[in-house]
């Protein structure tokens, strides 16, 4: 992939997931404090210190693969917490 694609790619992935909390925070899925905190690390992908712009391909990559990460542990916490919910 070229740098360009790279840094494409971190940007979708990076609206994906700010799209998909901004719908989660009005979907009352998932306790305050656990929203906050991963509203928190959300903000934390998407400033980080050094721009994407100057990152190199394989940093970009990394990069692209946390946002993921991110979003798959979100997703697994949402279905936990409708899991307990449930069992209740």
């Amino acid at each position: 992939m070229s740098r360009d694609q790279l840094l494409e790619g971190l940007r979708v992935e990076l609206d994906a997931a700010d799209e998909f909390m901004q719908e989660l925070l009005e979907a009352d899925l998932l306790p305050d404090e656990l929203l906050r905190e991963y509203l928190r690390d959300l903000t934390l992908l998407q400033c980080k210190h050094i721009p994407a712009e100057m990152c190199s391909e394989g940093k970009l990559m990394e990069r692209t693969d946390e946002v993921s990460i991110w979003m798959e542990n979100l997703k697994w916490e949402i279905a936990n917490y409708q899991k307990v919910d449930r069992d209740d």
